[in-house]
């Protein structure tokens, strides 16, 4: 005997909630990771190449935040989201990101202050607690301007991605996906040296970074953006297939048809 309609509907309706959720509670948990992970600095090298060998800057190597190893997965998550239910829901989460991160802050803040006690040979309670307070310790502003980063990015990533979807009529998932990603990760970049490191130490009367240190920088850690970006490609390909391999091809249609009204906005 067939299933009956409204049974059938009612399956499909849950089906979307909790691929909002999955979706919900990856883009969050990828966010707080790169904030979480942004304390540590490391060096690399493109093919053997630095920024002297590529004409970005004098260092013989790049430096960058271990933070970026998650962040991109942050804008996989957002063209997905947004490729099957819209701007709206990728405002909510990026909302939920930031409100997480900020009501985690006493508690880092909290772990960071209770006395640390090492049970490894060599490591002392001393080091531990300097270990952790080197890792997760970064300071407000910072903080702040990662924040406020992430939000100007998020706001940019979603309207390049729509309008390029009814330009391409839906076609060129790479374009799109590629395009915005592109576009906000070079304005969250930029937003969060200088804002962190530039216009809140002149605003708070600390001592800036220099104009040429702060672009060297912000232009090095784009660069491996960049990279990433365009080297999870595949991945996201993936993440569109297990979605509508998970609705059902028809039902993914029909979500993204509604999600993304033909005529521009």
């Amino acid at each position: 005997m067939n299933e009956p309609a409204s049974e059938s509907a009612k399956r499909l309706v849950a089906r979307e909630q909790v691929l909002a959720y999955v979706l919900c509670a990856l883009f969050v948990g990828f966010f707080v990771a790169a904030e979480v992970l942004g304390g540590k600095l490391f060096r690399f090298t493109v093919f053997g190449l630095g920024p002297a060998g590529l004409g970005l800057g004098d260092g013989p190597e790049f430096v960058a935040t271990a933070g970026i190893l998650a962040f991109p997965l942050t804008f996989v998550m957002t063209d997905i989201v947004n490729e099957y239910f819209g701007r709206p829901l990728v405002k909510l989460f990026t909302w939920i990101a930031i409100a997480v991160n900020l009501l985690l802050q006493p508690v880092i803040r909290a772990a960071i202050a209770v006395p640390a006690i090492s049970y490894t040979a060599g490591i002392t309670d001393a080091d531990m607690q300097r270990g952790f307070e080197i890792a997760l310790g970064q300071t407000t502003s910072i903080v702040f301007a990662s924040l406020v980063a992430f939000a100007l990015a998020q706001w940019l990533d979603v309207r390049v991605f729509t309008r390029l979807r009814h330009l391409t009529g839906g076609k060129w998932l790479w374009l799109r996906a590629q395009g915005s990603t592109v576009i906000s990760q070079l304005v969250d970049t930029f937003v969060v040296i200088f804002l962190a490191f530039v216009l809140i130490p002149v605003a708070t009367g600390a001592e800036p970074w220099t104009f040429t240190n702060a672009f060297s920088v912000s232009l090095t850690n784009y660069v491996y953006k960049f990279l990433i970006a365009v080297g999870i490609t595949p991945v996201l390909y993936a993440v569109h297939a297990a979605v509508d391999a998970y609705l059902g091809k028809q039902a993914a249609e029909a979500l993204v048809h509604h999600a993304h009204p033909s005529d521009p906005d």
